[in-house]
C-alpha cells in the first residue's frame, strides 16, 4: 500500500514488538477502555463499509419478459429491417398435413408452394407435391404391418399434373370475406404498390384497414380484421414495418392471445399469435423472437396420435423477399403465369 516506505530494521521490529507486548499487559482505566474499544469498532465498521462500496454488486436477475415484451421487441427489430429490393417479390412455403389414413396410421404429406408478384403486375403461383410418409416410428410400423402401400400424394405420384396453380391467380391479391369470392364489390384487391404503402404503426394500420371493411357484410369488422392482418404479415408483399404493425395490431383484436416459447413443425422456438380458436382447432403464428420473421402458420387441434401442442397442420416459410430473379414455374405447369 505504501511502496515508498522503508521496511523496519531487525531493531525497529523488535522494539514494536515489545512495546504491543507491553500494552496488553497493562490495564487501562474503565472509561479509558471503553473508548479505545469505541474508536476500535468505528475504526472496524468504516474499514468494512468501505470495503463494501468497492466490492462488485451482486448482479440482480433480470425480470422475465412477459410474451407481448417479446412480441413487440422482435416486431421492433423487423420494423428496423431495411426495405428489401428486387423486382420480384416470391413467398415459398413447405405445406404439412398429418391425417390419418385407411388403415389407422398417421400419414404426413408435405408439398412446395410458391406465390410471386412482379412489378410489371404479373402473378406466379404453382403448387408440387413432394412426399408422403408415415408419421413417426408407431405409425410406420403399422404401416409397414398393412403391407406397405403406396402413400401419394408425392412425387411420381401422378406424372400427369406434377405441377398447379394452388392459388388462382385472379385472387392472389384478394382481401375480403371470402378469398374465392366472385362478387369484387364486397373485396379489397389491392395492387402490390398499394400494400407497400400502407402505414408502418399499429393504430394507423388498423384504421386504414377498418375503412376497406365492406358495408353488409356477412362477416364481422373484427373476423375481417384478423384475417386481412393475417394476411398481410404472409401471403403478400408488404414492407417489414407494415408487417411489423401487423403483429401489434392483431394482438388488440378480440379472443387473440400472445404465448410464448411455441415450437414449429421444424422446432424453431418462437413467440405466437394465437387467433380465436374454431372449435377445438387453434390457429398459431409463430414468429421468430429474434428477427421477428414468421416461421411458420400452424394449426392445432386434439388430432388422435398426436400429442399436445403438435401441428395437425402448417404453412413453414422458407422464403419471402424480393430479388431480381424472374420466377420459373416448372415445365408444362398450366395456369401457373398470369396477369393480375
Amino acid at each position: 500500500m505504501m511502496p515508498d516506505v522503508p521496511p523496519l530494521t531487525p531493531e525497529q521490529l523488535a522494539a514494536t514488538r515489545a512495546r504491543l507486548a507491553g500494552a496488553a499487559r497493562a490495564k487501562p482505566p474503565a472509561a479509558s477502555g471503553r473508548r479505545v474499544m469505541i474508536l476500535a469498532a468505528a475504526a472496524v465498521a468504516l474499514v468494512i463499509g468501505a470495503i463494501a462500496l468497492l466490492l462488485p454488486q451482486a448482479a440482480r436477475p433480470p425480470a422475465a419478459a412477459t410474451p407481448q415484451q417479446v412480441l413487440t421487441e422482435a416486431a421492433g427489430r423487423l420494423a428496423a429491417r431495411p426495405a428489401g429490393t428486387g423486382r420480384y417479390w416470391r413467398l415459398e412455403t413447405e405445406e404439412l398435413l398429418r391425417t390419418k389414413g385407411e388403415d389407422g396410421y398417421l400419414v404426413e404429406e408435405r408439398g412446395l408452394d410458391v406465390l410471386a408478384f412482379g412489378q410489371d403486375n404479373d402473378v406466379y403461383s404453382w403448387y408440387e407435391a413432394v412426399s408422403a410418409v408415415p408419421y413417426g416410428a408407431k405409425n410406420t410400423e403399422t404401416w409397414r404391418r398393412a403391407g406397405s402401400p403406396k402413400l401419394c400424394p408425392a412425387r411420381g405420384c401422378d406424372k400427369n399434373p406434377r405441377s398447379y396453380p394452388r392459388h388462382t391467380l385472379a385472387e392472389a391479391l384478394i382481401f375480403g370475406t371470402d378469398a374465392r369470392a366472385t362478387n369484387r364489390k364486397a373485396n379489397w384487391a389491392p395492387t402490390p404498390a398499394e400494400l407497400l404503402a400502407l402505414p408502418q404503426e399499429a393504430g394507423a394500420l388498423k384504421a386504414a384497414l377498418s375503412k376497406r371493411y365492406p358495408a353488409g357484410s356477412s362477416v364481422s369488422r373484427a373476423d375481417w380484421m384478423l384475417r386481412a392482418g393475417t394476411r398481410l404479415v404472409r401471403d403478400v408483399p408488404a414492407t417489414s414495418g407494415t408487417r411489423a404493425a401487423a403483429y401489434l395490431m392483431l394482438a388488440t383484436l378480440p379472443g387473440v392471445s400472445v404465448i410464448d416459447q411455441v415450437r414449429d413443425p421444424e422446432g424453431r422456438l418462437g413467440v405466437a399469435l394465437q387467433l380465436p380458436a374454431s372449435g377445438g382447432d387453434r390457429t398459431q403464428l409463430v414468429i421468430d423472437r429474434q428477427s421477428g420473421d414468421l416461421l411458420a402458420v400452424q394449426h392445432v387441434g386434439p388430432v388422435p396420435g398426436l400429442g399436445a401442442g403438435v401441428p395437425w397442420m402448417a404453412s413453414i416459410i422458407k422464403q419471402a423477399g424480393w430479388s431480381d430473379t424472374r420466377p420459373a414455374p416448372p415445365p408444362g405447369c398450366k395456369g401457373c403465369v398470369g396477369t393480375y
